[in-house]
């Protein structure tokens, strides 16, 4: 199926159906939707919704019961596990809600290791490696455990670690879930400002003022998109007026 160039992602009715105590519990139904190179798109829905299994789906992080995902002009839900895997590590951030650092390695070593995955190279990879905890105000923190920094500074170097092989897309399952008000802004400064240099970027959030970020809002209801909210229409809405267009849009209050 040709793309249309400036789609990135395209999922054709995707499914996914878990089997749980004998019965089947249907959290993806028939969703169809492109993501364009370049966008901020914000997925959100209520708890047990399916976005964030609708986000492990569409990253290769799970494989969907039927349907397709076309990446980059290629079907890449029949990829086999080694062949996904590859694909991940070459073409994929994440970033989860639940920062998932690996707790024996210090800041540099844990960003560093998809590099070392990925195949950049040790020299490469350490140098992507600096300059991204560079970017992200962590530098001196290189020698430390994820332990041993804030829930903001852990963040952070999850961000730089789903970047360090430059993926053609950037997932992240409600980033600012676990952390402050504070410590929040300043991740989603961080994936703002990725977006603007030309990221692409899939976000989940529950978040009104986090998905105001977003260049086009998905609504999901009970597996289903319940509707596009497209930011590009209104351009002259400051934040506050994104947030209460995003408040009526989700709620189907006027």
């Amino acid at each position: 199926m040709p793309l249309n160039p400036s789609v990135i992602l395209k999922a054709v009715h995707l499914c996914k159906t878990y089997a749980a105590g004998g019965e089947q519990f249907h959290a993806v139904r028939n969703v169809s939707l492109d993501i364009r190179e370049g966008e901020f798109t914000v997925i959100m829905g209520d708890s047990g919704s399916g976005k964030s299994t609708l986000l492990y789906v569409l990253s290769g992080m799970d494989a969907p019961t039927s349907g397709e995902i076309h990446f980059e002009g290629e079907r890449i839900d029949r990829y086999k596990e080694k062949k996904m895997a590859a694909f991940r590590s070459r073409k994929i951030g994440y970033v989860y809600q639940s920062i998932n650092l690996v707790p024996d390695l210090t800041l540099f070593e844990n960003i560093a290791l998809p590099g070392y995955i990925a195949g950049l190279g040790k020299a490469e990879t350490e140098k992507r490696a600096a300059e991204l905890m560079n970017e992200m105000e962590i530098s001196p923190l290189r020698r430390r455990l994820p332990s041993q920094v804030s829930g903001g500074q852990q963040q952070r170097a999850a961000i730089a670690r789903a970047l360090i092989h430059s993926p053609s897309l950037l997932f992240a399952d409600e980033p600012t879930g676990s952390l402050n008000h504070e410590h929040g802004v300043a991740v989603l400064d961080i994936l703002t400002a990725c977006n603007r240099r030309g990221q692409s970027v899939v976000m989940v959030t529950h978040d009104i003022k986090a998905a105001a970020r977003a260049d086009r809002l998905i609504l999901i209801r009970d597996g289903r998109i319940g509707g596009e909210l497209h930011f590009g229409e209104f351009p002259e809405a400051n934040a506050a007026q994104r947030e209460e267009m995003i408040f009526a849009f989700v709620t189907g209050k006027e």
